[in-house]
C-alpha cells in the first residue's frame, strides 16, 4: 500500500520539473500542526522558473487540487502545505500495521542482495573498553536494519590479532611474565603487560627491537612463539563471546588479520602482474602520490604484511565468497584515509566492485571527558561500565515499583539497553560524551524512557484484558494527539529506508523517540479504556498496539531490549 507522502509526491511531480527522489528529498513534515501534515518548500525551484519561491509555492497550490487522501491544499510563504483527510489517514495506517504486525515498514529494498558488515573488529589480548562499544552498537544495529529490509546480511568481525602489537605483548611475556599468575586471570595480565612494555619502551627504545624480533619470529611460524601468540587469541575470543553475548551481537564470519596475513604473496602478486607494486626503500608500495595519498604498503622492509595488505587480502576474500552488493566498514574516523586508500588502491587494479565498498565513519567516545589509552594503561572497561548501568538501573526500579518480578532481569535489559542507545541516539559522525545521568533518566530523551513507554503501552493492553479488534472502526479517530501518533507511525517505513541507505541507525533513534513523545501526549490527553463509546474504546486500544508494535520493532532494529513491564 502507497503511503500519502508516495501519494503527495505523485502530485507533485507533475507540476514541476524535479525527479520522485528529488521531490521525496525535499517533501517534509511541518514544525506545527496548523501548517499541516506535509509541505514541499519551492526553493529548489527559483533559479530554473526565475520566480521568487512564495510566487511559486501560490501558483502551485492554485493549481493543485485535493484528492489522493488530501483535504486541502494551500501555500504559506515559499512552501505548498497539505492537509489530509485525517479518518482515511488514521484508518489506512493503522491497518497496515494491524496487517502487516512487526513486518510494518520492512519493505523488500534488499531483496536478493547481500550486504557485509564489517564491525566491532577488537584488538585481540585487550580487555573490551568502552571505545570498543561504537563499532559494535552501530555495526550491529546496521545489520538489523539491513536485515530487516530483506537484505542478506554477512556480519564480519576482523579480529586484531596480528602485527606490532602482539609483537610487544610476546616480547613483554618472555620479559616479565608470571605464566602461572597470566593463566589464572589471562585478559587483566595481557592488558597490564602490554602497558609495561609501552612504559619500559619510552626510556629503553632498545625493547623495541625485541618486539619486531618476535613478529617476525610468529610470521615465520616459530612453533613456540605460535603456541604462544594461540594462547592469547584463544583466550581474548571466549571473553569476546562473554561479552557479545551480553550486548546480543552476533557475526556470521569471525577470521583474524592472522588469517589474510598468510595470504600476503596472493596480494602481491595480483599488483605485481597489474604493474602496480614497486620498491621503496626496501618496501613494497602501491603510489599513491597522484591522488594527495600516502603510498597503500603491501609489504614491509622486513617481509612482512601490513594493515593495508591484509586488509585488500579480506576484500578479494569477501567478494570471492560473497559476491556483495555492498560492502560496509564500521570503524572510527581516523581511519578515514586508511579506506580512502583502500578503495583507491582496489580501483586502480581495475576491480569493478570497488564502488561497492563504503567506509561508515564514526566519531570518538570519552567518558565524562576522560580520555583512554591502552598502551598507557588509562582504559574504562565495557564490562564495568554495563554492570554499573544494571546495578544503577536495578536500584532506581527498586524504588520507583518495588513489587515488580523479575526485577534482576529487567534491570539487565534496561541498564545495557541504556549504553547502547546512549551510542545511538546522536549521527554517527558525532563525537559523545557518556553521561551516566543522561543515559540512565527514565524521564529524558534516553533508552529506559523509550522502554517505559513500550512497557506503559504494554500495561494499558493488559489492562483491557482482550485482544485488540481488527476490524475496529477507525474512523472513530481524528483526534489531534491521534492524529499525532498516526503521522508518526506512518513515517516509520522511510526512516528505516534512510537508516539502511546512509548506514544511519540514529534516525531510527530519532524517529522512536519521536513516536515515545507524541504517544505519552496522546496518553495523557485522552482517555483510552474509560470512555461509554465502546467503538472508541476498541479504536484506541488498536492504536496503543499500533504504538506498543512499531517500538518494539524499532528498538529491535538498534539492539534494544523491549520490557513488557518496568
Amino acid at each position: 500500500m502507497r503511503s500519502f507522502k508516495a501519494e503527495v509526491i505523485d502530485k507533485l511531480v507533475k507540476w514541476v520539473d524535479l525527479s520522485e527522489s528529488q521531490i521525496d528529498e525535499l517533501v517534509t513534515v511541518p514544525p506545527k500542526e496548523e501548517m499541516g501534515d506535509f509541505a514541499f518548500p519551492c526553493f529548489a525551484l527559483a533559479k530554473s522558473l526565475r520566480k521568487k519561491p512564495a510566487d511559486i509555492a501560490a501558483e502551485l497550490a492554485a493549481d493543485l487540487e485535493p484528492g489522493y487522501g488530501s483535504e486541502r491544499v494551500e501555500a504559506m510563504g515559499p512552501y505548498v502545505n497539505f492537509w489530509l483527510l485525517r479518518s482515511t489517514f488514521v484508518t489506512r495506517t493503522l491497518q497496515q500495521i494491524v496487517d502487516q504486525g512487526e513486518c510494518f515498514g520492512s519493505e523488500d529494498q534488499g531483496q536478493g542482495k547481500t550486504v557485509v558488515i564489517d564491525y566491532s573488529s577488537p584488538n585481540l589480548a585487550k580487555q573490551f573498553s568502552i571505545a570498543h562499544l561504537r563499532s559494535t552498537a552501530i555495526g550491529n544495529a546496521i545489520y538489523r536494519i539491513h536485515a530487516f529490509l530483506g537484505w542478506k546480511c554477512v556480519g564480519v568481525n576482523h579480529l586484531g590479532d596480528w602485527g606490532g602489537n602482539f609483537g610487544q605483548l610476546l616480547a613483554a611475556y618472555r620479559k616479565w611474565a608470571d605464566p602461572e599468575t597470566v593463566r589464572d586471570d589471562p585478559l587483566p595480565e595481557f592488558q597490564a603487560l602490554y602497558a609495561r612494555f609501552n612504559q619500559e619502551l619510552e626510556e629503553h627504545k632498545e625493547i623495541q627491537d625485541e618486539a619486531r624480533q618476535c613478529a617476525l619470529l610468529l610470521e615465520s611460524d616459530d612453533p613456540e612463539t605460535e603456541s604462544l601468540w594461540q594462547f592469547f587469541v584463544d583466550e581474548s575470543r571466549k571473553e569476546a563471546d562473554r561479552i557479545y553475548a551480553r550486548l546480543d551481537v552476533h557475526f556470521d564470519e569471525s577470521l583474524g588479520e592472522s588469517y589474510f596475513a598468510a595470504k600476503l604473496q596472493e596480494v602481491v602478486d595480483r599488483f605485481e602482474a597489474a604493474g602496480l607494486a614497486r620498491e621503496s626503500e626496501g618496501a613494497l608500495i602501491v603510489d599513491l602520490e597522484a591522488f594527495d595519498m600516502p603510498p597503500c604498503i603491501l609489504r614491509t622492509s622486513r617481509g612482512t604484511s601490513t594493515y593495508h595488505s591484509r586488509d585488500i587480502a579480506a576484500m578479494f576474500h569477501r567478494q570471492h565468497k560473497y559476491d556483495f552488493d555492498r560492502l560496509v566498514y564500521v570503524t572510527d574516523s581516523r581511519q578515514s584515509l586508511h579506506f580512502r586508500q583502500l578503495f583507491k588502491t582496489i580501483e586502480l587494479l581495475g576491480e569493478k566492485w570497488c564502488d561497492r565498498c563504503e567506509h561508515a565513519p564514526f566519531g570518538l567516545l570519552s567518558f565524562k571527558g576522560a580520555k583512554m589509552s591502552t598502551r598507557a594503561g588509562h582504559v574504562i572497561f565495557l564490562e564495568q561500565v554495563l554492570d554499573e548501568a544494571v546495578d544503577l538501573t536495578s536500584r532506581s526500579m527498586a524504588e520507583k515499583n518495588p513489587d515488580l518480578k523479575a526485577r534482576d532481569e529487567i534491570a539487565q535489559q534496561v541498564g545495557i539497553s541504556a549504553i547502547i542507545f546512549a551510542d545511538l541516539d546522536s549521527r554517527r559522525t558525532r563525537d559523545i560524551v557518556f553521561d551516566w545521568e543522561e543515559a540512565l533518566n527514565f524521564d529524558g530523551e534516553t533508552g529506559p524512557y523509550l522502554q517505559y513507554t513500550h512497557a506503559r503501552f504494554c500495561s494499558i493492553l493488559r489492562r483491557y484484558g482482550k485482544t485488540p479488534a481488527p476490524q475496529a472502526n477507525f474512523g472513530k479517530l481524528g483526534a489531534e494527539a491521534e492524529m499525532r501518533v498516526a503521522r508518526q507511525l506512518a513515517q516509520f517505513p522511510d526512516a528505516v529506508a534512510r537508516a539502511c541507505d546512509g548506514n544511519e541507525p540514529s534516525l531510527v533513534a530519532t524517529f522512536v523517540l519521536e513516536l515515545a513523545t507524541v504517544a505519552n501526549k496522546f496518553y495523557n490527553e485522552l482517555p483510552v479504556l474509560n470512555h461509554e463509546d465502546q467503538e472508541l474504546v476498541e479504536a484506541r486500544v488498536v492504536l496503543v498496539d499500533c504504538v506498543r508494535t512499531v517500538l518494539r520493532t524499532g528498538l529491535g532494529l538498534l539492539g534494544m531490549s523491549s520490557p513488557d513491564q518496568m
